[in-house]
């Protein structure tokens, strides 16, 4: 049987229950599924500071003491343990590219989630942004010759390799992120004609509230179109620095709520709404609320950042637009008052990822990968 350690910073407790869940996390979580189909043993290897190992029907996690390692520097430390453990049919995969260590004695991979290093900078001066702009260029290409495959979530990250480097091997492979639930065409219909009836349009923002997230730009716009349009209702989704500036904001406006939902409620959550608005400035990959929101049957609206642009083309399947404020209001309301036209992007956006963004597809990528690594 073959066995697959994943490398992470810590994610489970010594209870083997998860005490951080996000994108990467939710990530590991599918690649246990994955693996426990075909028969593999996954191990997820993370740092502790008393060792542990518990022992699941589909993983075993071993949390491992890391000495006097800090920070980042503890893959180092988790890298030897797999060492010790493994044996030349085993994978070793990294979470997170940044986590990547040369293993020469066994097959590894990385996963790249997406260009990080491109949030704005504007309270630095030209000199100090293209100063901490090369730094972190030079940082992120030393993480990508670490492995003997790199997993990327879009091709916006092999762009930006290639004005470095030739990208002449086959290392580096493209997997899209995914969806777990896609609404059916009737309930598409039934959605649409919802909105149609009762003339209440619904918004969702699912993003952590955060500055490089949109949050603070967007604040402005919703307030305006709330107050212009009676019948938006709109949802702030998530959690972060900006909650108590969102709820300052909205007090009075009976038309927007600010709440949370666990990752598993995503595709109840947006199957209720309309439109999803993704207005990050930075740092974004093939987004699971984009893809989640497209699977739902929501019209979506988005920043030109990043791994976006690899799944919206404006005005086919959704809006694709600046990281600019004056952008988001006039598109916003374009789309609030053509409502056949919002319709029509967003059943195109729902078939476009029907196969593409489908976890089954994903699945099959991956063992593929891995099969192919071990051949």
């Amino acid at each position: 049987m073959k066995s697959i350690y994943i490398i992470y910073r810590a994610m489970f407790n010594h209870h083997g229950e998860v005490n951080i869940i996000g994108g990467i996390e939710n990530y590991i979580l599918s690649l246990i599924e994955t693996f426990e189909v075909k028969g593999w043993q996954t191990h997820i290897v993370q740092p502790a500071k008393k060792p542990f190992t518990v022992i699941k029907e589909t993983h075993t996690i071993h949390g491992i003491n890391t000495g006097w390692y800090r920070g980042n520097s503890k893959k180092y430390a988790l890298a030897k343990w797999v060492e010790t453990q493994a044996n030349g049919d085993d994978i070793v995969i990294f979470a997170t590219d940044s986590y990547a260590v040369n293993i020469k004695s066994l097959k590894t991979i990385a996963v790249q989630h997406g260009v990080s290093w491109d949030k704005p900078r504007a309270s630095q001066t030209p000199l100090m942004q293209l100063v901490s702009s090369l730094a972190n260029h030079i940082k992120y290409l030393t993480y990508t010759n670490k492995s003997n495959a790199l997993v990327c979530v879009d091709h916006n990250f092999i762009n930006w390799y290639r004005t470095w480097f030739d990208v002449k091997n086959t290392k580096v492979k493209v997997i899209y992120n995914f969806f777990h639930q896609q609404v059916s065409e009737n309930a598409f219909d039934d959605k649409w004609q919802i909105e149609q009836n009762s003339r209440s349009i619904k918004l969702i923002i699912a993003r952590r509230f955060v500055d490089y997230r949109g949050i603070a730009m967007i604040i402005p716009v919703i307030e305006q179109l709330v107050n212009t349009y009676p019948n938006l209702v709109v949802t702030f989704a998530g959690e972060g620095p900006l909650e108590a500036e969102l709820k300052a904001t909205f007090k009075n406006h009976q038309q927007v709520q600010v709440t949370q939902y666990k990752p598993e409620q995503s595709f109840e959550v947006h199957q209720t709404h309309h439109f999803a608005v993704i207005p990050t400035l930075g740092s974004e990959g093939t987004s699971l609320s984009m893809i989640e929101a497209m699977a739902a049957g929501c019209l979506v609206i988005s920043s030109n950042v990043g791994g976006l642009s690899n799944l919206i083309l404006n005005g086919h399947n959704g809006h694709l637009i600046l990281p600019d404020a004056t952008e988001f209001k006039k598109v916003l309301e374009q789309a609030i008052l053509d409502i056949e036209g919002s319709r029509k992007l967003a059943f195109q956006g729902h078939q476009s990822i029907k196969h593409v963004c489908s976890f089954e597809h994903w699945q099959q990528q991956w063992v593929g990968l891995i099969e192919d690594l071990t051949d």
